[in-house]
Formats: structure tokens, C-alpha cells, sequence
């Protein structure tokens, strides 16, 4: 018996990233890699399609666990195809795990079709390993029937930071990444707290307590330039976003948490009550109030949550939450506790 989990190629972004990081994971728990190409999956012939899936599935034999990282972006019809015909040449003897790392129809209006399919192919697995309790909610509302659900709460990020480098007290919010679809700039409030902004185009027609950062690609010096101190920037002023983030786990807040840094995200984000309970940041209905808290927060309470915060980081660099997820989900397939 083996367990394989599949590993998305030629996707990049953070997608790509995630989805081979938890792959690598896999690997140090003893898990074989199945490879899977993003492509143009439309231009596939039936038999192409079916050369392909049996190119890829040529190593899973009866009895073991496959573990299939979705959405691979090659379309619903890929991935369906994948996880039916896994089923229909092995029967029950392959145990499926889906892990669920996005929703195509949440991500992306105008996709709400596609989700009777998702739902239908989710409904195959043995078990599902999804973002957040709320997402785990809102699919069984959506017609899961799947009774083992597993909840993995955030992305590890196993990456080294310099620890020669304490995080210290300013009263500054660092955000990476384009503004484009969050909409941050437009409702930050002219204050004494500035905002740092990595990889968005310079804007005129914003406060002076916004200021503009080159992206920084390398994620370790990323990493190490957040830890100098402040607050990281988990947030959507973008409606449609924001419900996304209630659901979904934001990659933000793992890059913020290993850097050392606390974070600052609405009051409805997937992971709030972990971010609440473990101290790990500030949880806010607007950008004001978040901004008013920082501005009267003094050295003393900063200092308390960097040393909540320095305790997950060790968690994230280790890979510790996927691999609880994933022993979970294994170990539920044979054991009714």
C-alpha cells in the first residue's frame, strides 16, 4: 500500500507554489508524487485525455490512497475525468482524498454552473480536506454528503527567516501584492499609521501615509523585510473578495505569521478565531478601526503578540498543519472514532 498526491506544474503564482509545497510535504510523510501539467485541456481528444490520466496513474495500484490536490486548473473535465476513473478502475480498493485548495465558481463570477460538477466529483472521494470550518459549512449546504471533512486552517510556509531580526513596534501596516482586486488604497484613512505597499502601481490620488514598495520576488527577503517590525495586511474592500476570504485560506496570513509580524484582518476572514484565541493578530469591521488600534497600542501590548506569533511561525516553517491534516484524513479512512 502506498499514498500518492498529485503536484500541479506549469501553473505559477501562488497556486503552483502551494500546491507543490504541500506535495514536498508529502514527500517527508513518505508519499509518492504524481505529477500533473496545467494545459489547454480543451484541445484533448477522449483518448487523448484517457493516454494522459493513465500516463499520470500508471504507479497507483489496488489499496493504495490517492490524495488529489484541486483544483489543477485544467477545467472541471479534467478533474472529474481523474477522480472517475480512479473509481471505475479500482473500485473501492483506491481510497481518494480530495484536498480542496480553491473553488473555481467562488473564485470567479459568472463560474456558479460549474458547481453541481464540483459538488457531484467531491461527493466520490473517501474523504475531503477543505480550507476552514466555514468552508466545510457552506459545501455541506451546497449538497456534500461526504461524512469525513477535514479542516486544514492555514498554508505552511516552510521557509527560513533571520531570527537574528526582532520584530519591533512601529506603527506601520505592511500589505504585499497588487491592490488591484482588494481595493485597499481607496479606503485607508490618512492617519499616523502608514501603509507599505509591495508590488502595486504607484498612485497619486492617495493619502501621504501610503507608501509604495518594489515587489519583492524573493520570498526570503520578503520575509526578513516584513519581520523588521509592525503589522502584516490580510484584507478586501472588494465585497466579492471578502466573501472569498471568509471561506478560503489566504496565503497572506501564513506569510505575515512566518515573518514574525501579527496580522490585521476583517472581523469575518476564514481563520478569525484562530488569529483571535491564539493572539495572533487584530480583527476589525473597517480600516479605521483597525488603524485606531494600532495608534493607540502601546510597545508592552505589541510585544505580546510577537511572542504568540513567534510560536506558529515555528508550526508554518515545519510544515506542521498540512501534516496534521493529511495524518487526519489517512487515519480516518480506516478508523471510526
Amino acid at each position: 500500500m502506498r499514498v500518492h498526491i498529485t503536484s500541479l506544474y506549469g501553473m505559477m503564482g501562488v497556486v503552483g507554489v502551494s500546491q507543490r509545497r504541500t506535495a514536498e510535504i508529502g514527500r517527508q510523510l513518505g508519499f509518492n508524487e504524481l505529477g500533473i501539467f496545467r494545459y489547454p485541456v480543451e484541445s484533448d481528444t477522449d483518448s487523448e485525455l484517457s493516454k494522459r490520466y493513465d500516463g499520470i496513474s500508471a504507479g497507483i495500484e489496488g489499496g493504495d490512497i490517492v490524495i488529489y490536490q484541486s483544483p489543477t486548473f485544467n477545467g472541471t473535465k479534467f478533474d472529474d475525468y481523474f477522480i472517475t476513473n480512479l473509481k471505475w478502475r479500482y473500485g473501492q480498493t483506491v481510497k481518494i482524498i480530495i484536498l480542496v485548495e480553491d473553488i473555481v465558481p467562488m473564485m470567479y463570477q459568472g463560474n456558479e454552473y460549474l458547481f453541481p460538477q464540483i459538488i457531484d466529483m467531491y461527493n466520490k472521494a473517501h474523504a475531503l480536506i477543505v480550507a476552514s470550518e466555514n468552508m466545510k459549512e457552506y459545501l455541506i449546504e451546497k449538497g456534500v454528503e461526504n461524512p469525513k471533512i477535514y479542516v486544514q486552517n492555514l498554508w505552511d510556509l516552510p521557509e527560513k527567516v533571520d531570527t537574528s531580526i526582532t520584530p519591533k513596534f512601529m506603527k506601520r501596516i505592511s500589505f504585499t501584492g497588487n491592490d488591484g482586486k482588494f481595493g485597499i488604497m481607496d479606503a485607508f484613512p490618512e492617519s499616523n499609521v502608514a501603509l507599505e505597499v509591495y508590488g502595486s502601481d504607484k498612485r497619486e490620488d492617495v493619502p501621504q501615509n501610503i507608501n509604495f514598495n518594489p515587489f519583492i520576488s524573493d520570498e526570503h527577503v520578503l520575509l526578513n523585510k516584513l519581520r523588521e517590525g509592525g503589522f502584516g495586511l490580510v484584507w478586501a474592500e472588494n465585497e466579492h473578495v471578502r466573501n472569498y476570504m471568509h471561506y478560503c485560506n489566504s496565503y497572506k496570513v501564513s506569510t505575515y505569521l512566518r515573518a514574525g509580524i501579527p496580522v490585521i484582518a476583517h472581523k469575518s476572514i476564514s481563520c478569525a478565531k484562530l488569529l483571535e484565541k491564539n493572539h495572533w493578530g487584530i480583527l476589525a469591521d473597517t480600516l479605521e478601526e483597525a488603524v485606531d488600534i494600532i495608534d493607540n497600542m502601546s510597545d508592552e501590548e505589541y510585544q505580546k503578540y510577537i511572542e504568540s506569533v513567534e510560536k506558529v511561525g515555528f508550526l508554518l516553517e515545519n510544515g506542521y498543519f498540512t501534516k496534521k491534516v493529511l495524518n487526519e484524513a489517512i487515519y480516518g479512512l480506516y478508523v471510526n472514532d
